[in-house]
């Protein structure tokens, strides 16, 4: 869905016409659900908080201002919710990295083939810390830069392009251990 597609839906919305909302959630709700899957680590819970953030931008599309990007205000909105959640549940368990390096991002496309070939691409990504996982999840099913990873999860951009190339570097081990071991 491009940002274009993405306002003209949110119009609807806040015209009461719910075929915009039904746009946004059969383009986003399985990747949504998969980023906040990746913070709260029960699906239930994730399937749960992403009927929840459909509800949320039901209730205050009025507030969405166009061409301000559209994946990084519902990966936003994705990630308060789950954050939230876990804060009322008192299940927050990690802490921002404020390690910074200079990387050159690995590039995932044959990595992510690779790895959903030789094993369950779900259950290496479960073996990522919680900030990687995100930043993974934000990458590969959102299809967001990492400068947009970095305004979304407050994060400085070199600390996401550590993270993400460290997930991507365990990945890497997790397919080659297999592929000797499997």
């Amino acid at each position: 869905m491009t940002d274009a597609q993405f306002d003209a839906a949110i119009g609807l919305i806040v015209r009461g016409d719910k075929s915009g909302l039904k746009e946004i959630y059969n383009a986003y709700a399985r990747q949504i659900c998969q980023v906040i899957t990746g913070i709260v680590k029960n699906p239930q819970d994730a399937e749960d908080l992403t009927a929840d953030l459909f509800m949320k931008l039901w209730e205050t599309a009025s507030q969405y201002r166009p061409g301000s990007g559209h994946k990084r205000y519902i990966t936003v909105m994705a990630r308060n919710l789950a954050l939230d959640f876990l804060r009322r549940n008192n299940r927050l368990s990690f802490e921002l990295d404020d390690e910074e390096q200079n990387t050159i991002v690995a590039d995932t496309q044959d990595v992510q083939k690779d790895i959903e070939e030789k094993m369950g691409f779900w259950a290496a990504l479960d073996s990522l810390n919680p900030n990687q996982r995100q930043i993974v999840d934000m990458h590969i099913a959102m299809q967001m830069t990492l400068k947009e990873i970095s305004e979304a999860m407050k994060m400085p951009m070199g600390t996401v392009a550590w993270n993400y190339r460290t997930a991507i570097e365990r990945l890497r081990n997790l397919y080659r251990e297999d592929e000797v071991y499997g």
